[in-house]
C-alpha cells in the first residue's frame, strides 16, 4: 500500500485529493489545514491518518479535543514542516498562497513524488526548488490542469524539440467585460467562476487573468523552457487545457471536462491511469471549440509574467498579487487596483538573485 500526505486537505484540491487517494487504496499518512477544524475532524475520522496538523491555534484546540479518543496525533501549525518532511510515497501540496512555500521545500528528499497545486512555491522557489528536487530524488508532477496537461504532452519528448507551449485560459467571469465595466466588481462576482470550482484566491486570480501570468512563470520553471516560448490563448470552453507545438509543425494537447479530479488522479497514480469520476467528453454535443484574443486589460494583466521574469522580480510579483487580493476581498481596494498595486510594487522592487531557501522565505514575507 502506497502512502500519501495531503496538505491543505480542506480546500477544493485537498478534498478531492483525499477522496481520490482513499478510493485508490492509498494509506493517508497526514492531513493539514489552516482553520477548518470541522472538516478536518470529519476527514480524520474517515481516513484515519497518523497525523493531523491544524495551523490556527483555536481550531487546533478544538480538533485536538475532538480527536483525543482516536489514535491520531494532532499537532499545531508550528509543527507543519516536521509533518511535511515525513517520508511518504506521494505528497499532495495544496496549501494556498505563500504559506505553502516552506512546507513545499520540506518535502524535498522525503517525498518520492510531490504532486503540487501550490503555484506560489514553484514561482518563489524557481529553479532552486526544481534543482533540489532533482538532486534529492523527488519527482514533481503538477496538479494544475494546464501544467498537468503540458507534463503529459511532454512525455517522451525532448526540450530542444519544443517550439512553443500554449496555456489556455477560460477568461473567468469577466470574459466579455471591457475595462470601463471593471470598476464596481465585487468579490462575490469575481469568485463566481463559470467553469471551475476553486478557492477564493485562485478564483480572483482567474477573474483578473493574473492566474495565467502566474502559470506562465510556473511553466518556465517546471519545464525549464524559456519564457518567450510560453504563450497563452483564451479558450472559454475549458476543454483544451494546454497545447505543445513542436519543431516539426505538429501539436499535442490534452482535453477533458473542466474537472480537477482528472489531473489529481493522474498525479497520484502516474505512470498508471485509474478510472475516476469525471464527466466524459461528448464531441458532438460540444460542437465547436472556441478561441479568442484577450481584451487589452486582460492582455496587460497576463503579460505581467514576462516583465516579472525579465526583471527578475517574480517573488515580488507573486507577493504583491497575494496582498492585493487580500485587500480586494476585504473591500479595501477595487478590482482594477489589483493590477495597479502590482505594477507599483514591481517598479519599486529590486531584482532578485535567489541562491538559498532562506532568501526565498525572506522575500516571501517582507
Amino acid at each position: 500500500m502506497k502512502s500519501v500526505s495531503i496538505f491543505g486537505s480542506t480546500g477544493t484540491i485537498g478534498r478531492k485529493a483525499a477522496d481520490i487517494a482513499f478510493a485508490n487504496g492509498f494509506e493517508i499518512l497526514a492531513l493539514s489545514c489552516h482553520d477548518n477544524h470541522k472538516l478536518i475532524i470529519e476527514q480524520a475520522k474517515k481516513y484515519c491518518p497518523k497525523y493531523v496538523c491544524v495551523c490556527n491555534k483555536d481550531a487546533f484546540k478544538i480538533a485536538k479535543s475532538e480527536l483525543s479518543y482516536y489514535n491520531i496525533e494532532v499537532l499545531p501549525g508550528d509543527e507543519l514542516c516536521n509533518i511535511t518532511s515525513l517520508a511518504v510515497d506521494c505528497c499532495i501540496m495544496a496549501i494556498a498562497g505563500n504559506a505553502g512555500v516552506l512546507p513545499t521545500f520540506s518535502t524535498i528528499g522525503r517525498a518520492k513524488r510531490l504532486a503540487i497545486a501550490t503555484k506560489e512555491a514553484i514561482i518563489s522557489g524557481g529553479f532552486l526548488l526544481m534543482d533540489l528536487a532533482r538532486q534529492n530524488g523527488t519527482e514533481i508532477i503538477p496538479i494544475d490542469s494546464e501544467h498537468n496537461a503540458v507534463f503529459q504532452c511532454l512525455l517522451g519528448e525532448e526540450n530542444d524539440e519544443i517550439n512553443e507551449i500554449i496555456l489556455t485560459a477560460s477568461g473567468g467571469p469577466f470574459l466579455d467585460f471591457d475595462e470601463n465595466e471593471l470598476e464596481n466588481i465585487t468579490p462575490e462576482q469575481a469568485m463566481a467562476h463559470p467553469n471551475w470550482e476553486m478557492g477564493k484566491k485562485i478564483s480572483i486570480d482567474s477573474a483578473t487573468m493574473i492566474n495565467k501570468a502566474l502559470e506562465i512563470v510556473e511553466a518556465h520553471y517546471l519545464f525549464n523552457i524559456t519564457i518567450e516560448k510560453i504563450k497563452y490563448l483564451l479558450h472559454p470552453n475549458s476543454i483544451i487545457h494546454a497545447i505543445v507545438g513542436f519543431t516539426d509543425g505538429s501539436f499535442k494537447t490534452v482535453m477533458s471536462s473542466p474537472n480537477m479530479t482528472i489531473p489529481i488522479s493522474f498525479a497520484l497514480n502516474y505512470p498508471d491511469r485509474k478510472p475516476c469520476v469525471a464527466q466524459s467528453l461528448n464531441f458532438t454535443e460540444i460542437g465547436q471549440l472556441a478561441f479568442r484574443k484577450p481584451k487589452p486589460w486582460q492582455k496587460r494583466n497576463i503579460e505581467l509574467a514576462y516583465q516579472a521574469v525579465e526583471e527578475k522580480k517574480v517573488i515580488a510579483f507573486n507577493r504583491a498579487n497575494e496582498i492585493a487580493i487580500a485587500n480586494f476581498l476585504n473591500r479595501k481596494i477595487k478590482f482594477p487596483e489589483i493590477y495597479t498595486k502590482i505594477t507599483k510594487t514591481l517598479a519599486n522592487s529590486e531584482s532578485e538573485n535567489i541562491k538559498s531557501l532562506q532568501e526565498v522565505v525572506e522575500k516571501c514575507v517582507e
